[in-house]
């Protein structure tokens, strides 16, 4: 499988969860918002260059998020482990419940979804199941993925999610 070799950029934003009574259930993506570009590099080293959040406390080769994140993507379309070059701009708080994590990981199987040539592979359902898997339950990935107020559910055959319609009624 030969993958894209130019330059990818994702943008993720924050997210807050567990609104209201919709504990592990209620999302809502946030105007906070991580951006990552990232390019395939000859060989198999990764480097990571981190701005903004976490920018010399984060790891910068295979152990950091988005990475493990793109490598879970890429492995799960059986594409080949290539050297990655990662520029985060991190402006997502961390450890301030405004998924960071969630950003992170979402952010890491887009990048995996621009890389490989049948993006379809990665479609937003399995990126929303291969997210669950690292966050544990889908209330932060759904928004980040999806945008917008979400509800997100796990069932027998996977995480689910639905973007709430948000509207505001005005009468003049």
């Amino acid at each position: 499988m030969r993958l894209h070799t130019g330059e990818v950029s994702v943008r993720v934003p924050a997210t807050s969860a567990n609104l209201g009574p919709g504990f592990d259930a209620l999302g809502l993506a946030l105007a906070h918002h991580d951006e990552i570009e990232a390019r395939v590099v000859d060989g198999d080293r990764v480097t990571v260059e981190v701005q903004g959040q976490g920018a010399g406390d984060l790891p910068t080769g295979e152990d950091h998020l988005v990475v493990r994140a793109v490598r879970a993507g890429l492995e799960h379309v059986g594409a080949p482990h290539v050297g990655l070059h990662l520029r985060c701009l991190n402006r997502i708080p961390h450890g301030r419940g405004m998924g960071s994590s969630a950003a992170a990981v979402v952010a890491g199987l887009l990048i995996a979804r621009a890389l490989v040539p049948e993006p379809g592979a990665l479609d937003d359902v399995t990126v929303l199941d291969l997210a669950t898997r690292f966050e544990g339950h889908p209330d932060n990935a759904a928004p980040a993925l999806l945008g917008g107020a979400t509800v997100a559910w796990s069932d027998p055959a996977g995480p689910r999610a639905s973007v709430l319609p948000l509207r505001a009624d005005v009468e003049a």
